[in-house]
């Protein structure tokens, strides 16, 4: 992606999630017209080709919208339709012309599925899946010797949602699947870890957008903000801080385009880890200098940093990425590690 493509991306993200943001805080678990604006941009079609059925552009393109609507806090299931998208890209399915489809991960043995007569009989449930509400598609990654994908609509009998949310107020829904019956003419067999892959790292773009507001907003407000007859900036910790949080931008932003260059899981799931970390010590930092500000309900800080925090744990668990990063260290063995995360 060129200099120049950047900026315009970035510039167009901000500038189109500044005029939904009204809608958007008036229903922030809503998907009304600010949905049906950015899938009139084809923004959740972008880095798919277009024999595919996709908006074509290429991956960076995909990262800088990530990181958009991370900057802008918005509430959009974008990330989540782009995964499914991918997911589905080149079956032979009509996935990618629904209005939303939202890709379902059921973790461990929580989904029972088994083959009857040409179908597929789905029983269980999938929790946190985020936007299931308000999705025309469901597609059901199936651990099967190899990944399977199964296209699920979302108004088949048997299907319920029940509504929850994450610390950020988004959508994060539970999905019950009582003995469905599915068409194995809709089904496919997938690269699931590439799938896997793609939503780690698009997380990580829109957490790297997240702090980059959070530090914008941090130091404008030490700026404005006058102590004892003079800006908080001007004091020596609050300077130091700052500048801090600014470091700690800067390390996920080398985090996340390590593991872009590298395209490697493992290089994938350290950025997950690293820019987590990192996420959560500028988040502390900016209530810090805050202060009461901080906290407050009318101020944008929040915002930003609920889904901070929030988002450090979707996707994959902190713990059961490390986890994954020793054990694939070990199985490569040491002499391996600097290459795998660089390479």
């Amino acid at each position: 992606m060129t200099t120049e493509t950047a900026a315009l991306l970035r510039s167009m993200s901000d500038e189109v999630y500044a005029s939904l943001r009204p809608q958007l805080d008036a229903d922030p678990t809503g998907l009304d017209t600010p949905w049906d604006t950015v899938r009139g941009l084809e923004w959740p079609l972008v880095g798919i080709a277009e024999e595919s059925g996709g908006a074509g552009g290429d991956f960076d393109d995909v990262l800088a919208l990530a990181e958009g609507l991370g900057r802008n806090a918005a509430a959009l299931p974008l990330l989540e339709a782009h995964v499914a998208a991918a997911a589905a890209a080149g079956a032979r399915t009509d996935t990618l012309a629904h209005r939303l489809a939202i890709e379902v991960v059921a973790a461990g043995d929580t989904l029972e599925v088994t083959e009857r007569d040409g179908h597929l009989v789905v029983s269980g449930s999938a929790r946190r899946v985020p936007w299931a509400r308000h999705a025309d598609v469901l597609l059901l990654r199936i651990p099967d010797p190899r990944p399977r994908w199964v296209e699920c609509d979302a108004d088949t009998p048997g299907v319920q949602v029940r509504h929850g949310e994450n610390l950020a107020g988004e959508p994060r829904d539970e999905v019950r699947f009582d003995a469905v019956v599915l068409d194995t003419a809709r089904s496919w067999y997938g690269d699931d870890p590439l799938v896997a892959d793609l939503a780690l790292l698009l997380r990580c773009a829109a957490t790297v957008g997240a702090m980059d507001a959070t530090v914008s907003l941090t130091a404008q407000y030490v700026s404005e903000r006058d102590q004892f007859g003079r800006p908080l900036q001007a004091q020596q910790s609050v300077a130091q801080n700052v500048a801090r949080m600014r470091c700690q931008l800067s390390a996920a932003r080398a985090a996340l385009e390590a593991a872009r260059q590298a395209g490697t899981t493992t290089a994938i799931l350290a950025a997950h880890v690293d820019v987590a970390a990192l996420a959560t010590t500028l988040a502390r930092i900016a209530h810090d200098l805050h202060g009461a500000m901080g906290v407050a309900h009318e101020y944008d800080l929040h915002r930003y940093t609920r889904r901070l925090w929030a988002w450090a744990e979707e996707g994959m668990r902190q713990d059961t990425a490390r986890t994954a990063v020793g054990l694939h260290t070990v199985t490569r063995g040491i002499d391996h590690l600097w290459s795998d995360l660089t390479a």
